[in-house]
Order: C-alpha cells, then sequence, then structure tokens
C-alpha cells in the first residue's frame, strides 16, 4: 500500500551540508521542474514577489532568499524532517526505530507545491508556496500544472511495485495534482475521513489543526504497525480515533474521534 502525504507550509531552513554523494542519490525526480519555477522568479524583489505569489511582503523577502539559494545544492534537507507542519510533528518520523523509518521511507510519498512527489529522504531546499499558487507556466495554479506529471509518476510506482492500493491522506488542494480516474482504473484508493461527534449526535469534521493532528497520528501508527493493506485499515484504532469496519462505496474509510475516545 503506498501512502501520499502532503507537504506544510511550514519548514526548517534546509542548510544541513550534505556531500555531492548524498545529493546524487537523493535528487527528487522533478528536481529540474522545480528550478525552473524557481528561475522564473529570480528577477522579481520583495514586493513585486508578495503580489505574484500573494503572500506578505516580509514572507516574500523571505522567498526570494529561498529563491536565491536554490542553485546551492550542498545545503539541504531530508523531506520528511524539512517539513514542521503538524502532520509532520505529528508523525514525529526521529522518533521511530530505524527499521521503522526504513519501512517510512518505503512506503510514504510526500506531494509538493514546487517538487511534485518527494520521497522521504529526498534532500530539498525551503520553499513558501502551496498548491493554489499560479507560478507555473502559463499562469496555472501548481496543481494544475502538476497533474499530468503526478498521475504518471504514481503509475508507473504502482505498476513497478505491482502495487495495487494507496492510502489517500491528501488535503483537498493537494489532491487536486492527480487524475483519480485514470488511478482508479488500476489501484484502490482509500481516502480516510475524520469525523467528530456534535450535540445532538450531528457529525462534523475537526477543525483543522486537529485534523493534521490525527493525520500525522494514523500515518505514524499505520508505519508502526506495518499496516500494508486496505482491510488493515478497517477497526483500526487509539486513544483518538476509531476506523469503522467497512468501506463507504465512494471509497472512504469513516474513523471516528469521539471526546471520550
Amino acid at each position: 500500500m503506498l501512502i501520499l502525504i502532503a507537504e506544510s507550509k511550514t519548514m526548517l531552513p534546509c542548510k544541513r551540508h550534505f556531500s555531492p554523494a548524498d545529493i546524487a542519490a537523493h535528487t527528487p525526480v522533478f528536481n529540474d521542474k522545480a528550478a525552473e519555477i524557481m528561475l522564473s522568479l529570480y528577477g522579481l524583489d520583495a514586493t513585486d514577489l508578495a503580489k505574484e505569489v500573494k503572500i506578505s511582503v516580509a514572507m516574500a523577502s523571505k522567498l526570494r532568499s529561498m529563491i536565491c539559494e536554490f542553485t546551492d545544492k550542498s545545503e539541504g534537507d531530508r523531506a520528511i524532517e524539512a517539513y514542521t507542519g503538524v502532520v509532520f510533528k505529528a508523525f514525529d518520523f526521529g522518533s521511530l526505530s530505524a527499521e521503522v523509518q526504513r519501512t517510512a521511507i518505503d512506503s510514504v510519498r510526500i506531494v509538493s507545491s514546487l517538487y511534485g512527489w518527494l520521497k522521504p529522504d529526498d534532500i530539498i531546499k525551503a520553499y513558501r508556496f502551496d498548491f493554489t499558487t499560479r507560478v507555473a507556466p502559463g499562469q496555472v495554479t501548481l496543481a494544475a500544472w502538476w497533474k499530468p506529471d503526478l498521475t504518471e509518476v504514481l503509475l508507473k510506482e504502482l505498476e513497478a511495485r505491482n502495487e495495487s492500493e494507496v492510502l489517500d491522506l491528501l488535503p483537498a488542494d493537494a489532491a487536486k495534482c492527480f487524475d483519480w480516474k485514470r488511478i482508479n482504473q488500476v489501484a484502490k484508493v482509500v481516502k480516510v475521513e475524520f469525523a467528530e461527534t456534535a450535540s445532538g449526535g450531528r457529525l462534523h469534521t475537526p477543525h483543522a489543526g486537529r485534523l493534521k493532528t490525527l493525520r500525522g497520528s494514523l500515518l505514524r501508527q499505520v508505519v508502526c504497525e506495518d499496516v500494508n493493506c486496505v482491510e488493515g485499515l478497517f477497526g483500526l484504532e487509539s486513544p483518538s480515533y476509531r476506523g469503522h469496519m467497512k468501506l463507504e462505496e465512494d471509497g472512504r474509510i469513516i474513523f471516528d474521534t469521539a471526546n471520550e475516545m
């Protein structure tokens, strides 16, 4: 079972030094495309960059430094450690045993607005975009620009691994990077959803912060327990959630997150 998660907006500065051999062995598959995006923004000052990327001038100033430093491949960070958002904190890759880390590197793929497709141990540079940012050629969103390439790379990886199941832990914006109709023709795609019970028994989605924590916690449990098939998700539980015992007709599996759990 291949597991898909998305980048986070918060990242480390990615200043660790790597040898040329490390860089060569862990270069993202679409590194040249990432460089194309960064190069297209190279001549913009912070004010123009802020308008182009739809971020504050202060954040644009930091992004400008990231763009200027992008070509320095001697520094970076492993993707799984570079991202510091809520999902990644809950997953807590660094605290896993060496064996479980190897399982994560083999089974988890990170969808990135700049790099597209990342293995957890790929070496990356810091950046600040999101999937709705219109800096790709043709001024389309990065999600739309990546869709053909990421659909193909996912299909090829499934074929190479002789794999027929995908666990989709992506938020909606990142999920737009794939043509799911094509993928569903060759693989069973399971989308995880979490539901809280409100007063009166009404179900609703947890707030964004908790939802990200739940995704990261579930990812950690799946990797630690080596859950490698869809059936292994049924009834999976922790103090924070409990999985249903069946798959919904639309390919979802629901996890209840009642406060008393």
